[in-house]
């Protein structure tokens, strides 16, 4: 059935089965060939279309408030239906941005075995959207346009996100210290359709903001699983019982993933919430074990710990004895490391779109370089 015709498969009884997001690194050419098969019948059918009028339309109520996390959620598993509907094993991958963020451009998963790389003159020539003509908001080629021409400038590192993690209880400063930061820095360096208001066209769109959700999986497994603060765009005090825009449904039911309608897990999850503490459950280098992943931050001078990781800071593993502010980390940390960059600012023009406050976003923007320089201070070298 196509986007004008569409029926929840819910609405007819259907079993729920729960499957697994996985990473698109990850896939096999055969798997990420159902995927893209999923991908080219959506979009013969009309859904990319549908989805960019939704969050085109829907778009100052789900960005810069409290419902961005919730909202997106439901967005994707909307989505992802749809494609159960081509594939009952259907399930959206998600981009470890994390990984990629020191040099988002040389990224696999902006080959042409994957998504595609760069626009020429604009236009995506390759990967599964190659030469792709979108519908909305009228005919146009699906677009890229790297930040810095052929490069991008480097997305917020994984060290900052699990710092954020660990450093905020609360729905409100979680939500504003993720959408200011790593969110916007992936649309904006992508460009092109990722930066309007109908990012959808681009399945970049939907890589990203499932591994926005599986970080807000992470954070919610820390203890925060029933945690919904904050307010809406008319400053209206959000709670699990809240309408979400559009769906018109409970938040409380997007809030828990693997129940209800939320049938979905992520690969690597699990319960033991000393290793979900780990930043490998977070990011995962790929020429990195686990260990040499967390060495590096758990042999930080205490106060740093204290100050960005306070979650590590009393959780100290065997043979990784914190060192004092005077001592160098590096023999701890990776030999091969390398020094934090300064991840790209949110630009006026993306800040005015979102009617951002702009005095929230630079200083959040500023938190983040004095959190870069104060690790590169102390030699942190990152395996990323």
């Amino acid at each position: 059935m196509n986007a004008a015709g569409y029926q929840s498969p819910y609405a007819k009884g259907a079993k729920n089965l729960t499957i697994v997001r996985r990473d698109i690194a990850s896939l096999s050419p055969q798997e990420w060939g159902r995927v893209a098969n999923v991908l080219q019948r959506m979009k013969q059918d009309g859904w990319f279309e549908y989805y960019a009028n939704i969050h085109n339309r829907e778009f100052s109520n789900i960005h810069g408030n409290d419902n961005f996390f919730p909202w997106h959620r439901r967005f994707l598993r909307d989505f992802e239906e749809v494609g159960q509907r081509y594939d009952r094993d259907f399930a959206v991958p998600y981009w470890d941005e994390l990984r990629d963020s020191h040099n988002p451009a040389s990224s696999v998963v902006l080959s042409s075995r994957f998504i595609g790389g760069n626009g020429f003159g604009s236009c995506v020539k390759d990967g599964v959207q190659g030469n792709w003509t979108m519908g909305f908001p009228n005919n146009h080629c699906l677009a890229r346009s790297f930040d810095r021409g052929s490069q991008m400038q480097p997305w917020y590192g994984p060290e900052y996100i699990f710092s954020v993690m660990q450093r905020y209880n609360d729905m409100h400063n979680f939500r504003e210290h993720i959408e200011y930061s790593l969110h916007g820095s992936v649309h904006l360096g992508m460009g092109g359709d990722m930066s309007t208001f109908w990012s959808t066209n681009d399945f970049a769109f939907w890589l990203h903001h499932a591994n926005l959700d599986r970080l807000w999986d992470q954070w919610q497994s820390w203890g925060h699983g029933n945690t919904m603060d904050g307010r809406d765009r008319n400053g209206t005090a959000l709670s699990l019982g809240s309408s979400l825009p559009h769906y018109g449904e409970p938040i409380s039911t997007a809030m828990y993933v693997g129940s209800g309608r939320m049938c979905f897990q992520y690969a690597g999850g699990g319960t033991n919430k000393r290793i979900l503490r780990a930043m490998s459950r977070v990011t995962q280098p790929l020429l990195s074990t686990a260990g040499e992943a967390d060495a590096g931050l758990h042999a930080l001078p205490e106060a740093l710990r204290r100050k960005w990781f306070p979650l590590l800071a009393s959780n100290v593993p065997a043979g990784s004895a914190p060192m004092n502010g005077t001592r160098s980390i590096q023999s701890v940390s990776r030999v091969s490391g390398k020094p934090l960059p300064y991840p790209g600012p949110l630009t006026d023009m993306w800040v005015a779109m979102h009617g951002f406050d702009r005095a929230i976003v630079s200083r959040i923007m500023a938190e983040s370089r004095q959190f870069v320089d104060e690790l590169n201070m102390a030699k942190y070298l990152s395996p990323y």
